[in-house]
C-alpha cells in the first residue's frame, strides 16, 4: 500500500536544509534506515524513516527548505510496518450529526475589519510578507525589524536566509551594523591582496558562517568582563588517574573537562545569576531552575556545543559517559536536533592543545563562560619550601548587566577550592 514519510520534528519553530539524500526511487529501505540529512542553524541531523518499503518518490531535493511536516518521499510497504496513527478518543455520543444550532432572529450588522496595524517585525513584513519561525527568531535576535526586510525574488514569504542577506546588505553599504544594539561599524572594502602575491579563496562552511554571526551578535550586544585565576590540581590529577580505569569500564573517560561540569554545577547552585539569561524587553533576570552545562567541541566542520543536560542530578561517572558519547557525535556529525540547545553555561577547555589564558566570548543568551588553558608545573612555596605543583589557568568571562566582578571573584574562589579539595563539592 501507498505510504507517505513526512519529516519529523527538528525541534519547536526550527526549519531545515536538505543537506544529502541517500536513497533513490527503486530503493528498498527499512524502519529506522536513515534516508535524509537536514541541516539547521546548529545541527546536521539523519532522519530516519518509519516504516519498511520501496520508495516510489523522492519529493524534495538538496538545498531545499524543510519543516516539520514536509512530505519527503513516497513509498510502497506491505501495510505491516506502517506506524498506526493515534486513536481519537472514543465518544459515548451516537453517529448521528448534532441538529444545527437555531438560527437567529435578526442577523448581527456586520462589524467593519479594523485598519490594519503598522508592521512591528514579528510576524509580517510591511507589505504583508509572512516570515518563517527561524526567521522570526533570528530577526528577535538581532532587533531586525521584518518590515524592512524583503523575500528573495518570486517568494511570498521571508526566510532566514532573507534576514541574514539583509543584515550583510546594510554592513557592507556602510549602513552600520544591522544588530539594533550592537553600535557596529561600516565595513571597509579590503586592499587588493592578488598584487603582493598568490591567493586563494574559500567560503566559509555554514557552521562557520552561523559561528560568525552568533558571536558578532553576541560580542556587541553583551557587555563583557573577565577574571581569571589558577587552581591547584595536583592532587585532583593524582585522584583522576586512579580512577580513570573504573570509569573506562562504564563507558566513559574522566576527563578534566568531566571533573569541571560536575564541580561547576555544585558553584551554580551557589551562584545562580550565573545560570541565568538576561531579557533586555522586559529588564527581568530569567534564572533556570535546571543545570545543562554546554561544552565547546573543536570539530572538523567548525566550533559547536553540545549540552550536556541536568548536570546536577548526575554522577561523575554519568557526566563523563554522556560527555564520551555526545562529544563524538559531535566530532562525526551525527548530532541529535536536541544536542545543542537548552545549555545554561558553557565550559571552553583548550588544555589539550595549550594557551596560558583565553577571554571566550559569552555563548548569548546564557550569561557567563568558563574558559580553561593548559595546566603547567609551578614553583609554589609550601611555608617552609617550593614545591612543585600543577596549576590550572581558569578565566570567568560574563555579562556585566547581570553579574558583578565581586561574584564573579567569589565564583572563582570556590570552584578553585572544589578543584583542590573535591571534598568541598559535596557537602
Amino acid at each position: 500500500m501507498a505510504y507517505e514519510f513526512k519529516l519529523p520534528s527538528l525541534g519547536d519553530g526550527v526549519t531545515g536544509k536538505v543537506l544529502d539524500i541517500l536513497v533513490k526511487p527503486g530503493d528498498k529501505v527499512t524502519k529506522e534506515q536513515i534516508v535524509l540529512i537536514v541541516g539547521t542553524d546548529k545541527v546536521d541531523a539523519e532522519m530516519p524513516v518509519d516504516a519498511d518499503g520501496v520508495v516510489e518518490e523522492i519529493l524534495v531535493k538538496k538545498g531545499d527548505d524543510v519543516t516539520e511536516g514536509t512530505l519527503v518521499l513516497k513509498m510502497q510497504t506491505d501495510g505491516a510496518s506502517i506506524p498506526a496513527p493515534s486513536a481519537p478518543a472514543a465518544s459515548t455520543q451516537p453517529a448521528t450529526p448534532a441538529p444545527p444550532p437555531p438560527a437567529a432572529a435578526t442577523p448581527p450588522a456586520p462589524v467593519p475589519p479594523p485598519a490594519p496595524a503598522p508592521a512591528t517585525g514579528s510576524d509580517t513584513s510591511a507589505e504583508g510578507f509572512r516570515a518563517s519561525p527561524l526567521a522570526r527568531k533570528r530577526a528577535k535576535e538581532l532587533g531586525i525589524n521584518l518590515s524592512d526586510v524583503r523575500p528573495a525574488e518570486g517568494a511570498s514569504r521571508i526566510s532566514y536566509k532573507d534576514v541574514v542577506d539583509f543584515v550583510k546588505k546594510k554592513i557592507d553599504t556602510g549602513g552600520g551594523s544591522a544588530v539594533g544594539t550592537g553600535g557596529g561599524l561600516a565595513r571597509k572594502p579590503l586592499p587588493k591582496f592578488e598584487k603582493f602575491g598568490a591567493v586563494e579563496r574559500q567560503p566559509l562552511s555554514r557552521i562557520g558562517v552561523l559561528t560568525a554571526e552568533n558571536m558578532h551578535y553576541a560580542f556587541n550586544t553583551i557587555p563583557h568582563a573577565w577574571i581569571s585565576e589558577k587552581a591547584d590540581i595536583t592532587r585532583l590529577e593524582q585522584l583522576r588517574q586512579q580512577h580513570k580505569d573504573t570509569v573506562k569500564a562504564a563507558g566513559g573517560n574522566l576527563t578534566t573537562t568531566a571533573i569541571l561540569t560536575k564541580a561547576v554545577c555544585s558553584v551554580l547552585r551557589k551562584f545562580p545569576q550565573f545560570n541565568a539569561s538576561l531579557d533586555d524587553a522586559t529588564n527581568e533576570v530569567i534564572y533556570k531552575k535546571y543545570f545543562n552545562i554546554g561544552i565547546a567541541v573543536d570539530t572538523p566542520r567548525g566550533l559547536l556545543v553540545p549540552v550536556i543536560r541536568n548536570c546536577d542530578q548526575k554522577s561523575l561517572t554519568e557526566i563523563s559517559v554522556d560527555l564520551t558519547e555526545i562529544s563524538t557525535r559531535t566530532r562525526e556529525g551525527k548530532n541529535k536536533p536536541d544536542d545543542l540547545d537548552g545549555g545554561t553555561f558553557t565550559i571552553s577547555n583548550i588544555g589539550g592543545i595549550g594557551g596560558t589564558n583565553m577571554l571566550s566570548i559569552v555563548n548569548w543568551p546564557q550569561v557567563a563562560i568558563l574558559s580553561v588553558t593548559a595546566a603547567t608545573m609551578e614553583a609554589h612555596w609550601n611555608g617552609s619550601a617550593f614545591e612543585p605543583r600543577l596549576m590550572m589557568p581558569l578565566t570567568i568571562g560574563w555579562d556585566h548587566r547581570v553579574i558583578n566582578g565581586a561574584d564573579a571573584a567569589r565564583f572563582l574562589v570556590d570552584l578553585k577550592k572544589i578543584l583542590e579539595e573535591p571534598f568541598l563539592g559535596w557537602l
